[in-house]
């Protein structure tokens, strides 16, 4: 959570993410799409869904990150995935 001061002039007061009166002006049209309470599970699989099947000639794993995470954030990042993944939110991918 951040704290700022907002334009009402009330200082140290500390923001909810999830409430719209705290979020920036732009930002509140898409909140919507933040909505724990509207993602639920997985859509139904569908004929349109694929996989990557992979050649035999490359490497099954790279060891290789998209992106630098300090340890702490790797393993904040982990945790939420192994929480997703146990609640059936995602789903592991083969590719």
């Amino acid at each position: 959570m951040k704290i700022i001061e907002q334009d009402n002039g009330e200082i140290g007061k500390e923001l909810d993410n999830m409430n719209p009166k705290d979020l920036l002006d732009y930002i509140r049209p898409f909140m919507h799409l933040f909505n724990k309470k509207k993602f639920e599970k997985l859509l139904e699989r569908h004929k349109w869904d694929h996989e990557i099947n992979l050649t035999e000639e490359i490497p099954r794993e790279l060891n290789a990150k998209a992106y630098a995470m300090i340890l702490k954030e790797e393993e904040a990042l982990n945790q939420w995935l192994d929480e997703q993944l146990k609640i059936g939110l995602i789903v592991e991918s083969k590719s």
